[in-house]
């Protein structure tokens, strides 16, 4: 027991490299298709009801339903696309906004949040 104990103490991880944190950044940076899903979503969100109220249930809707189009309803690909989808498209229950946020403006923040 008094072995086990000490392999255990003895077999810290080293602190994580340069190298490391490189290939973590290039894993979640925003990619040529989150961008061109992105932009996708904002276009739709200016055509289709504009003046509606923004809501977070249809930013999280816009976001699974665009990577299902592309991978495949359920696929592994299809969940990757929608966490980077996420992780880069601003949440809109969160800070709360002063006013409500209509679906046109949020679809020309993530259309300029796009970038191309």
């Amino acid at each position: 027991m008094r072995d086990r104990s000490r392999a255990t103490t003895a077999l810290a991880l080293p602190p994580a490299s340069d190298a490391d944190e490189a290939l973590q950044r290039a894993r979640t940076a925003m990619t040529t298709e989150t961008r061109r899903l992105m932009e996708d979503i904002g276009r739709a969100l200016c055509a289709i009801e504009p003046s509606l109220a923004m809501r977070e249930v249809t930013r999280l809707a816009y976001a699974g339903r665009a990577a299902a189009d592309v991978h495949g309803l359920g696929t592994p690909h299809a969940v990757a696309a929608t966490r980077l989808l996420l992780r880069y498209m601003p949440r809109v229950d969160w800070p709360e906004p002063p006013a409500p946020l209509s679906r046109a403006e949020y679809g020309m923040r993530l259309i300029r949040k796009a970038g191309r």
